[in-house]
């Protein structure tokens, strides 16, 4: 479990067993879980466009110092 995963916990509770609509408990994971993905899908589009051979250079070079940015900080 990570930093963001007992924070949320520790906040709001552990992870119902299933979810159910309206339980601030439920939401609260929801939300986080759709963050997680959204970030994860993020990557590999970043990363697949960086890899095809038939991107655009410009759009490659530009990807390429915004990640090195990121990791700078």
């Amino acid at each position: 479990m990570n930093l963001i995963e007992q924070a949320i916990e520790g906040h709001w509770g552990e992870r119902c067993p299933d979810y159910e609509e309206g339980c601030l408990v439920c939401d609260a994971w929801r939300e986080y879980d759709n963050l997680v993905m959204d970030n994860k899908l993020s990557n590999k589009l970043f990363l697949e466009e960086l890899t095809h051979t038939r991107a655009d250079p410009a759009i490659r070079a530009e990807m390429t110092k915004l990640i090195f940015r990121r990791e700078l900080k």
